[in-house]
């Protein structure tokens, strides 16, 4: 089972599972402690309104809030299947399938007290693009429908040519 602990000290391998540095982890874990202190105090895992305090358990998979993160992360930045990531953590599907919901509700709760959710407000971005000289743009070319007509082919071609060998 992976584990935030174990990991750390392994920077390279941590930065390409999760896709943040140790440092940027950590600083990213201290939002989420309290966003997931808040949620336990007051919620089970599924959610249920909480009777009893939560208390951490010996049998528990995830009871520390750093291999929480650890694991939505690397769920996120692997995109894998639930069973893959339910055995690299030693749980069942079913358990993984429980955690990853919980957990990208609390990132995203996280992301959005440290301010770091993406801009979704068309408006913003030009106003903020109007305030700088220079952009880099990330992006992937994507295939599309190829359209029936000769005019409506021209339209989205894209210029790149298939080169067979």
């Amino acid at each position: 089972m992976l584990k935030y602990e174990q990991m750390k000290g392994k920077e390279v391998q941590f930065k390409s599972l999760v896709g943040r540095s140790v440092e940027e982890f950590d600083w990213l874990h201290n939002y989420y402690e309290v966003e997931w202190n808040s949620y336990i105090a007051h919620h089970t895992l599924s959610g249920a309104p909480r009777i009893r305090s939560h208390r951490v358990r010996k049998d528990g998979k995830l009871e520390s809030s750093q291999d929480q993160l650890l694991f939505i992360l690397h769920y996120l930045k692997s995109n894998g299947l639930q069973e893959h990531h339910a055995a690299t953590y030693d749980m069942s599907q079913p358990q993984a399938n429980l955690w990853i919901h919980l957990l990208l509700m609390l990132l995203r709760k996280t992301l959005k007290s440290a301010g770091e959710l993406p801009e979704r407000r068309a408006g913003k971005i030009k106003e903020l693009l109007s305030q700088t000289d220079q952009v880099f743009m990330d992006g992937t070319e994507r295939d599309i429908q190829r359209p029936g007509g000769f005019e409506e082919q021209k339209e989205h071609y894209s210029g790149k040519k298939k080169h067979i060998k």
